[in-house]
């Protein structure tokens, strides 16, 4: 299987998010344990999927409208009016 570039950073930003969850709940270990913490980091997890897969749709739809913009021929004003 052939990994595309765009692929390889949604894996490269979903780890660096779930590290830094893993980082927030090393740094405050009173407030991450039991299950109530262990519930906040799977939240903060998941909402690292979310942002990471936005982001690169929104990146996907940016580039798109460029491509479109820039394949267009220039169209003249008389057709642009009717």
């Amino acid at each position: 299987m052939k990994l595309g570039r765009t692929l390889i950073l949604l894996w490269v930003a979903s780890l660096a998010l779930f590290t830094a969850t893993g980082i927030a709940a090393l740094a405050t270990p009173d407030f991450m344990s039991g299950v109530p913490g262990l519930t906040i980091r799977f939240f903060l997890g998941y909402c690292g999927i979310i942002v990471v897969a936005q982001v690169f749709s929104a990146m996907h739809a940016i580039r798109a409208l460029f491509n479109d913009l820039s394949t267009q021929k220039p169209v003249s004003l008389r057709v642009l009016l009717r």
